[in-house]
């Protein structure tokens, strides 16, 4: 029983060293990358390098660019200063891409390790487009408003007054009496309020008298309503002055 566990445990010491170096040479060559810009981009101005620079034997990564298409490796031309720092997916630096004349370039990352050797990432094409206009969009045509009606002034009237002659009436001639008419009676005009005949004057003297005789008797009930009133106040007091008196002991 003690045995095949021996050789067992043998062969994974043994193993294990083998399974652990080859897997060492997988980390140690992985690529640096860039993300950004992107494939076919275009760029102006001072463009942001953007991805991945790390190494277990990391010593330093650099930045290149070359026209398109790269004649040859010598081709590369350095950006900038060596960057001694790792870095995961940042920032890895900038490329002012106005020392170039427009076109297409390539940009890249190598990473040096201590050993002095080094490993490039997969060239990333970009278009430099400096000097060309922005692109602007296209202005819609719209329809130019008709201009709406404004009221026109109206236009003024001529009225002609035809003159009218004023005619002056002239009172009518009155007849003069003849001779064989005779003087005529004069007649006195009456004043507001006057009667106007003898029947109506005595009509309004009657009218006078019943008035006068009815305040007259409206006066005499408010007297004796009075003296009754004074009566019953008396009396009334009278009783209950006697009550009084029978009242007491």
């Amino acid at each position: 029983m003690k045995r095949p566990f021996f050789f067992a445990v043998l062969t994974v010491v043994l193993l294990l060293p083998a399974m652990m170096a080859v897997a060492a040479p997988a980390q140690q060559d992985a690529r640096p990358v860039i993300a950004q810009p992107a494939q076919d981009s275009a760029v102006r101005g001072v463009a942001q390098i953007v991805g991945t620079a790390t190494h277990p034997q990391f010593q330093r990564y650099e930045l290149y660019y070359a026209p398109w298409p790269v004649p040859s490796d010598q081709s590369w031309i350095f950006i900038g200063d060596a960057h001694f720092n790792q870095q995961q997916l940042g920032l890895l630096g900038t490329w002012d891409s106005r020392s170039v004349s427009d076109g297409t370039y390539a940009l890249r990352v190598r990473v040096v390790k201590v050993d002095g050797n080094y490993l490039d990432s997969d060239p990333r094409r970009v278009l430099v487009v400096n000097t060309r206009p922005i692109e602007s969009p296209t202005p819609v045509a719209t329809e130019t408003p008709e201009p709406l009606p404004t009221d026109e002034p109206p236009t003024p009237t001529v009225v002609v007054v035809a003159p009218t002659s004023q005619v002056t009436a002239t009172p009518e001639s009155q007849p003069t009496p003849t001779a064989e008419q005779g003087p005529q009676p004069e007649v006195t005009p009456l004043l507001p309020g006057e009667p106007s005949g003898t029947a109506s004057g005595i009509a309004d003297q009657i009218l006078s008298g019943e008035r006068i005789l009815d305040t007259a008797k409206k006066a005499a009930l408010y007297t004796a309503g009075a003296f009754l009133a004074i009566g019953a106040f008396f009396g009334v007091k009278a009783l209950l002055l006697w009550l009084w008196h029978k009242a007491r002991p």
